[in-house]
């Protein structure tokens, strides 16, 4: 039983990085259609932070469950972080520079 709960919180967690990305992601795309603090992508990083905590601390009591749940935080948000960096980096070898665009346009 407290298993399955740490895996739903895993899963909450999960889903409550997803959503803080995609929330900072269409603020700095989409500026004014989506930069203010209660649309629905930050909603829901924020309530499924809370139920993440909630079950954390259901599973393991106050103490260790937060304890807990900041380690399945941190983690979540290490490995957004390192996937966001490693797709910038392979989105910049795949482009080519805009002047060796022109050049080959020209000849």
């Amino acid at each position: 039983m407290f298993i399955t709960f740490i895996i739903f919180a895993l899963l909450f967690c999960g889903a409550s990085v997803y959503c803080f990305f995609k929330a900072n992601y269409c603020a700095c795309t989409k500026e004014g259609d989506c930069d203010n603090p209660v649309t629905h992508y930050w909603l829901s990083a924020i309530t499924s932070a809370f139920a993440s905590l909630a079950l954390c601390c259901i599973a393991l009591h106050s103490q260790y469950g937060t304890l807990l749940w900041l380690t399945l935080m941190i983690s979540c948000f290490l490995g957004g972080y390192i996937s966001a960096k490693t797709n910038k980096i392979k989105r910049k070898k795949n482009t080519k520079p805009t002047s060796a665009l022109l050049t080959n346009e020209l000849n």
